[in-house]
């Protein structure tokens, strides 16, 4: 006989099939908002401490919870799946019900509470009628106050494979660089070209006119 919490979670699964989404959601992964510490608490009473980390694959849309510090239940771990703003989580547990003689009975229990109040339910399916009750469904009402924030994610892997090396010229040294074969015999413009090389015979006053003749003159500054 198929639970009402599995005929929920095959409902759920149709929907967001023909709404062409999944259970995984959108590509990403896990969202670091959700990760940390939190208390769990039902509306009748029941408390714990639940630890959101990131699952064990990397997986899109996926933390891991741990639960802990519940004085009625075994401790637990599951992963929880973000869909369409909520976080979904099935796991077998060995006291998943409880009795009202302190007793518990196995089953399959479903977290689900949004993402933003962080408000939820847990339910199971009593089809076997654990306790001496009649098979029927259970909801309970519980909420999560976040009371720690997430583990520092630290790279596993060099950011950089290969070392970063910055090639720094030697300092410049006037006349360490060796000068071209030949350069010190070859002679300078100015001791070939008599223009260079020649004085004017005669130097104008700044008073006196120039003259065709003066700016014909060999070494006329033109």
């Amino acid at each position: 006989m198929m639970s009402v919490r599995n005929l929920t979670r095959l409902a759920v699964t149709s929907a967001l099939t023909a709404a062409g989404l999944s259970l995984a959601g959108t590509a990403g992964a896990a969202d670091s908002n959700a990760l940390g510490t939190y208390t769990f608490e039902t509306s009748d009473g029941e408390s714990a401490k639940w630890v959101l980390t990131p699952c064990e694959v990397d997986t899109p849309n996926c933390v891991r919870v741990s639960e802990s510090e519940n004085s009625m239940r075994a401790p637990w771990s599951a992963n929880a799946y973000w869909t369409v703003g909520s976080w979904i989580l099935f796991v077998e547990q060995p006291d998943a019900i409880i009795c009202k003689d302190g007793g518990s009975a196995p089953g399959r229990n479903n977290y689900s509470w949004d993402a933003t109040s962080l408000t939820g339910y847990a339910s199971i399916f009593n089809g076997d009628g654990a306790c001496g009750s009649e098979p029927s469904s259970l909801t309970i009402p519980f909420t999560l106050t976040k009371t720690g924030s997430g583990p520092v994610q630290y790279p596993t892997a060099p950011v950089q494979d290969e070392p970063y090396v910055v090639d720094i010229p030697e300092p410049y040294i006037p006349g360490a660089a060796e000068a071209p074969p030949g350069a010190a015999e070859a002679p300078m413009p100015v001791e070939t070209d008599p223009a260079l090389k020649e004085t004017p015979n005669y130097i104008p006053s700044p008073e006196d006119p120039l003259t065709e003749a003066v700016v014909s003159e060999p070494g006329f500054n033109r």
